[in-house]
C-alpha cells in the first residue's frame, strides 16, 4: 500500500536563487556604507594627531614668551610698569645684540619669530636647541600693543571693571602653527599685561 507524501517535521527547505541573490546584495550595499565610515574616521583621525601636536607645540612657545618681562624697559619685577618710556610698536624684534634665543628678555623680542618648515631656522626651544619631533610643523609669532579704539578688536577690554585704558597696558601675543599636510593654520593669542 502506498502511503501519501508526507512532510517531515525535521526537515528544513533550502533558499531559492532569487533570495541569495537579494541577500548578497544587502549585504553588499551595507558593507559599502561600513567601509566609508570607516575610512572617514580613520583619515580624520590623522587631523585630531596633528591639531594636539600643534596645541602642545604653541603652549610651550606661549609659556616660553609669558615668562619674560613685559618691555625692554620694565623693572626687573615689573613695579613699577613702563608708561611713557615702552617700546614702541614699530621698534618690536630683537634689541641690539639678541642674537641667540636664550639673549631674548621680553615679549616683543619674539616678534616676527619664524621658524621651521621651509625656514632657515628649525623650530627651537628656549635654550635655542632644535625640536625635536616636529617635522614639517612652522611656527610663526606676532607682538602687539592693544587697540583699544572705537570699532578695534579689543575695544570691550577698555571699558570698567578691566582699566586697561591705555595701549600700552597690555600686549597681544598670537603664535600660529601650520603642518605641511594641512591647508589650515592654528592661531593661539594670549594678552601679556604690563606689570
Amino acid at each position: 500500500m502506498n502511503k501519501p507524501h508526507q512532510t517531515l517535521p525535521g526537515r528544513q527547505r533550502g533558499l531559492t536563487l532569487i533570495e541569495l541573490v537579494a541577500v548578497i546584495i544587502i549585504l553588499a550595499v551595507a558593507l559599502v556604507g561600513v567601509s566609508a565610515a570607516i575610512s572617514g574616521a580613520v583619515s580624520r583621525s590623522s587631523d585630531v594627531l596633528l591639531e594636539t601636536r600643534a596645541v602642545a607645540l604653541a603652549q610651550s612657545y606661549l609659556d616660553e614668551i609669558l615668562a619674560k618681562r613685559f618691555d625692554e624697559r620694565t623693572a626687573p619685577r615689573g613695579i613699577p610698569p613702563c608708561r611713557s618710556n615702552c617700546t614702541d610698536e614699530v621698534d618690536f624684534g630683537l634689541d641690539g645684540g639678541e642674537t641667540d634665543r636664550e639673549d631674548y628678555d621680553d615679549v616683543d623680542d619674539y616678534h616676527g619669530l619664524d621658524e621651521g618648515l621651509d625656514q632657515a631656522t628649525p623650530l627651537q626651544d628656549a635654550e635655542g636647541m632644535d625640536r625635536l619631533g616636529y617635522d614639517n610643523f612652522r611656527v610663526r609669532v606676532t607682538v602687539r600693543y592693544l587697540q583699544l579704539g572705537v570699532g578695534q578688536p579689543e575695544e570691550e577690554l577698555a571699558s570698567e571693571p578691566n582699566d586697561l585704558t591705555d595701549v600700552q597696558d597690555a600686549k597681544l601675543i598670537t603664535v600660529t602653527v601650520n603642518h605641511a599636510s594641512m591647508f589650515s593654520e592654528w592661531s593661539f593669542s594670549v594678552y601679556k599685561a604690563n606689570y
